[in-house]
């Protein structure tokens, strides 16, 4: 089937995300989140050359952007800083969304904060006065869709298709990369190209007889907007 609507995650931050303000970033705990994803956007004065943004401390996995532009991720593993940008004498706009991937569950680490731990610089000099939004994508269903596929980056895309009898099936996603998949507002659960698993499960109770709605959190961006149903998982 074909997703048919779009909108960028920045064109509808104000409606997936709660907005804080805060003079350094703030980790999910701190904001009272348990889940999702959390965007931190700052403005930075220019000129100034290229140089590392530094996410000190980052939990899980981190897009950056410069006035909406992808430059790079980060993962909290990684150990050189691979990001670097430069700012023209007008400023940008820097923001940084990071994605909760799961929490330590046993050992020494299992205070696992999510988000951005320690702080965010720019070359030596870290970064103040944020505006740090919530995403728990709990609320997909107040999204204002536009109708088309242009979207560029992290965004959602909206699709409608029938079904004649519910039945258990099975999701796949050919070509896209990685985000968060929704029926009928019911969160299916994550999906990324380097899998193990390729397809997610779509219990028969979740589906009705006719419309359907399908939502997909996309981060980066997929080759077409389609998606297949199979009778067959794919775990491998």
């Amino acid at each position: 089937m074909e997703l048919t609507q779009s909108i960028s995650l920045f064109d509808c931050l104000d409606v997936v995300g709660v907005r804080h303000k805060s003079p350094v970033p703030l980790t999910m705990e701190e904001l009272d989140q348990n889940y999702g994803f959390i965007l931190y956007r700052t403005d930075i004065t220019g000129p100034r050359g290229e140089s590392p943004i530094v996410l000190q401390e980052v939990r899980d996995r981190a897009l950056i952007f410069k006035d909406g532009e992808y430059l790079g991720t980060v993962y909290r593993n990684d150990t050189e800083h691979k990001v670097t940008m430069d700012i023209p004498k007008e400023g940008a706009t820097l923001d940084v969304l990071v994605e909760n991937m799961g929490r330590i569950n046993y050992g020494p680490e299992m205070p696992d904060r999510k988000g951005i731990t320690k702080g965010i610089r720019f070359d030596y000099q870290y970064l103040y006065n944020w505006d740090i939004y919530t995403i728990e994508l709990d609320n997909i269903d107040d999204i204002d869709f536009k109708q088309g596929i242009e979207e560029e980056g992290p965004a959602f895309y909206s699709g409608v298709f029938e079904v004649d009898e519910p039945a258990d099936t099975f999701l796949s996603l050919p070509g896209w990369t990685k985000g968060v998949c929704f029926i009928n507002g019911f969160n299916l659960g994550r999906y990324w190209e380097i899998g193990p698993t390729k397809t997610l499960y779509v219990p028969a109770p979740i589906l009705r007889r006719g419309e359907n709605k399908i939502v997909i959190f996309e981060l980066h961006g997929m080759e077409r907007p389609e998606v297949e149903f199979k009778d067959e998982p794919e775990l491998s």
